[in-house]
């Protein structure tokens, strides 16, 4: 008799565990093959190499892709896949069940295109760029297009209200290696460039030590450094100098022209020859260029910037030399790449004399 009871309770024991395995089991495989939505809208996931497991179903669960991420991460490993979920982009949606993702995630990369764009570039190199990258819904003509519409980004970047009604986002497509999507849009691709540029200026943007002056001339002022400079080192001192041009009581010496070359350039500009040399023009013929943009014509600085400053040139501008009263700089002969800086025009007219007999040797 007791035997037969302790048998019965066994049994009930044994049968609870697998009511509970069978519940347990049954939630499990439901969680499994439900979508955490109905929505099939595409959303682009990326995953970083090095990624776990883990941190993989944490941001999947954030985007809203599955319900449950603890369950995602069991789920991986009890397949033996932990660590084998391949780095790169992706396009999942929340009707994927978490076994449609697991599989996408190993073998669904999105095509990417890498392209670097370096610092300096004017808005028509950096469209020509873009247009030959590989990139099927942009093409250069696209992306002119759209970057010459400065005001359709303001509402998304703040960093864009000095922006002038009507003007393009010349200077505000940063500089740097990005991955795309072959798929993707050309609002995609500006706005990732435009989000770059916003990320970079704020690493600086409560050190700036120019008074009284507006995103948009900073962003001018260092493409105008980022074209003269050849070397970082020395970007502070130029953008002094073109800073102290401006200034009231220098007025007399400079006419409060910044007198820079490049800018000069960016009007002559053309196809193929974006930034041709001067050197074939005489001293009047440059001057006399009608354009708001020739600083050797015109005092203050032009309407806006002449080509992407990366990030040494925007703190540059933002952060010039304090301790420089220069107002001229010639190339160095003796040591490539360098300056000599001036405070008057005679000492500027002697290092210019000095310039060009070395370099005439």
């Amino acid at each position: 008799m007791i035997i037969s009871r302790t048998l019965r309770a066994i049994f009930l024991g044994v049968t609870l565990i697998a009511l509970m395995v069978a519940c347990v089991g049954s939630v499990f495989l439901s969680e499994i093959r439900r979508a955490a939505g109905s929505d099939d809208q595409p959303v682009e996931f990326i995953v970083e190499q090095g990624d776990s497991t883990s941190q993989i179903a944490t941001r999947l669960g954030a985007e809203g892709l599955i319900r449950q991420p603890l369950l995602f991460t069991l789920l991986v490993r009890m397949q033996g896949l932990d660590g084998q979920l391949q780095a790169g982009r992706y396009l999942l949606s929340e009707s994927m069940t978490m076994s449609d993702i697991i599989v996408a995630l190993q073998n669904s990369r999105v095509e990417e295109i890498q392209i670097t764009l370096i610092e300096g570039l004017r808005i028509e190199e950096v469209a020509q760029q873009i247009g030959s990258s590989g990139l099927i819904n942009v093409t250069e003509q696209s992306f002119l297009r759209t970057v010459r519409n400065g005001e359709a980004f303001k509402p998304e970047h703040f960093l864009l209200s000095s922006l002038p009604s009507g003007a393009g986002l010349e200077g505000y497509l940063f500089p740097d290696t990005y991955r795309f999507a072959v798929t993707a849009t050309v609002t995609e691709v500006v706005q990732t460039m435009l989000n770059r540029f916003d990320q970079q200026y704020a690493t600086f943007e409560t050190e700036v030590q120019v008074s009284n002056v507006s995103v948009h001339q900073i962003v001018t002022m260092a493409s105008i450094v980022q074209r003269e400079a050849s070397r970082s080192d020395e970007m502070p001192q130029i953008a002094a100098v073109f800073w102290n041009r401006l200034k009231p009581e220098n007025q007399a010496e400079t006419a409060g022209r910044l007198g820079a070359d490049p800018t000069v350039q960016y009007v002559l500009g053309q196809r193929g020859n974006w930034w041709p040399k001067l050197d074939t023009l005489s001293i009047d013929e440059i001057n006399g260029i009608t354009s708001p943009y020739n600083t050797r014509g015109n005092p203050g600085l032009p309407p806006g910037p002449i080509s992407s400053p990366g990030l040494l040139a925007l703190r540059a501008a933002a952060r010039p030399d304090a301790s420089s009263n220069y107002l001229y700089f010639v190339a160095s002969c003796t040591s490539a790449g360098t300056h000599n800086f001036a405070t008057t025009y005679v000492e500027f007219q002697r290092y210019e004399q000095e310039y060009l007999a070395c370099s005439a040797q």
